[in-house]
């Protein structure tokens, strides 16, 4: 656990610790921060919650189209799950795809974000995140200086259609949170750190007129000419929240992200009636909870089998990564499981070395019943189960095991050394929040907009249901992002 924080640590302070540059210019923004601190009722046009890349994005566009803009992080320092992404943009039609040559339209890539979420994501608005991505990743380039290296070819749904984010010695994500920073220096615009909105201000038709903080000096109210947008994530770090819009079983997840992402943008918006859907939808992932080491490639590879800690089979070992650590979290009580693989496995030697890199304990024997005695699982029935599953695999009959295994081209665990890799369900993000439109307007429960009420990034309801394509939330933060600041200052000159 040690180690976990300190990686952690050291991961959020290297945001600003490595960019001398940054942090000068960053300075600026403070001391703008500090003098309005000391003005309670500070007006300003339009007010951005959240200091993550879709706040940040809403307030330079917004800045950036005449606006006079805050943005205000309960935290003291950025917070939210970005800083932990790898940094990837999913997108069509940049100038990426067509200097390699990569062909794609916006009707197959439409298609594709429909097919992820199983057709239940908003139409409009993952046709509106279609239409712009492309315009929204030229301008992360261009505007903000944001570095993407050439694209990688992926399996679907990503193929040629992420552009990652070069982490520069952090994560892309982290990179992505720095150089949104200085640009938000860059132009003065300031950042309130240590404010925590507890309350949306409005008038007597609703109408978000702006926020009640709770800040190190008491309560502090800042008024906003324009209006709100929350960027303030989901809420995958608050326990009551996903059991009550989940259910129980996902409380026992591993927290994969941030533990900032408490629901703001439930509780903020309820109170004015917003609309909020998906609520019972997130992303999932494998992990290990603490040493944080992801063991996706080898639940990926097509090798082995699962078996919970009383060395039972409990899932299809064909299914995804995603689909691997919600069942786990879903069908054992303690939310750990063991994949055995032999040593023909093809990414071994790509995880094994990040287990021990972080003194994460796992499995290697020259025998299976070694190699059960060594993580203390039952040696006569995992023996017993690999010897069945070796047969089967044989005769073609894996599909009769209980619960069936449907890999296509099924491999026998017969090489020695033997591995037990661990696993636990993790919670990466939710995707439920208040449904907005393609203006990014929050709705209300009556079908109209909310006035003066935006929303961003995993903040927003309506565009991820069942799973995203790798990268769509960067992407949906940038799109909306943009489309929120311009409204906003629409609206303030209106």
């Amino acid at each position: 656990m040690t180690k976990e924080l300190s990686r952690r640590g050291l991961l959020k302070s290297s945001i600003f610790g490595a960019a001398g540059a940054a942090a000068a210019g960053f300075s600026g923004a403070a001391s703008a921060a500090q003098n309005a601190k000391d003005s309670p009722n500070t007006a300003f046009d339009a007010i951005v919650l959240g200091a993550g890349p879709a706040g940040l994005v809403t307030a330079i566009t917004a800045h950036d189209a005449g606006a006079k803009v805050a943005v205000f992080e309960k935290k003291d320092r950025p917070d939210g799950n970005a800083i932990f992404a790898l940094g990837s943009v999913c997108g069509w039609g940049t100038r990426h795809q067509k200097e390699q040559g990569i062909e794609d339209t916006a009707d197959a890539f439409f298609e594709m974000m429909m097919d992820i979420s199983k057709q239940m994501g908003d139409r409009a608005l993952n046709r509106c995140y279609t239409d712009n991505i492309s315009a929204g990743i030229d301008w992360l380039e261009s505007n903000i200086g944001v570095k993407f290296g050439k694209i990688r070819p992926m399996p679907y749904p990503r193929l040629g259609r992420t552009c990652r984010v070069e982490g520069e010695g952090i994560t892309g994500g982290a990179q992505l949170v720095r150089k949104l920073l200085a640009a938000c220096a860059k132009r003065n615009i300031p950042i309130f750190y240590e404010h925590k909105a507890v309350e949306l201000l409005h008038d007597d038709r609703y109408a978000v007129t702006g926020v009640r903080f709770a800040t190190p000096e008491g309560m502090k109210s800042f008024a906003a000419k324009a209006g709100v947008c929350i960027a303030t994530g989901g809420f995958s770090a608050n326990p009551e929240m996903v059991c009550r819009y989940i259910g129980g079983w996902a409380t026992r997840m591993v927290l994969r992200g941030s533990t900032s992402t408490t629901g703001e943008n439930i509780s903020l918006t309820l109170p004015l009636f917003a609309k909020c859907v998906n609520m019972d939808q997130m992303h999932n992932g494998p992990i290990i909870g603490s040493t944080h080491v992801n063991p996706a490639d080898v639940l990926n590879s097509g090798y082995g089998v699962q078996v919970d800690t009383s060395g039972n089979r409990f899932m299809d070992e064909n299914n995804t990564y995603v689909i691997k650590a919600r069942t786990c979290a879903q069908k054992t009580l303690d939310n750990f499981a063991w994949v055995i693989v032999d040593s023909t496995c093809p990414v071994l030697d790509k995880v094994i070395p990040k287990f021990d890199r972080l003194n994460s304990p796992y499995g290697k024997a020259d025998t299976i019943e070694a190699l059960c005695k060594s993580v203390k699982l039952p040696v006569e029935k995992v023996t017993k189960l690999v010897a069945d599953y070796n047969a089967r695999v044989e005769k073609g009959t894996l599909g009769e095991m209980n619960p069936p295994c449907t890999y296509k081209k099924p491999h026998p665990i017969a090489k020695a050394p033997f591995y037990a890799v661990p696993f636990q369900g993790g919670l990466t993000a939710t995707f439920g929040g208040p449904l907005i439109n393609t203006k990014a307007e929050i709705q209300s429960m009556d079908g109209r907009s909310i006035p003066g009420l935006y929303a961003a990034g995993n903040a927003a309801g309506g565009i991820f249901y069942h799973n995203y394509a790798g990268g769509a939330q960067l992407g949906a933060a940038t799109v909306f992002g943009r489309i929120a600041g311009a409204e906003l200052a629409k609206r303030a000159k209106a």
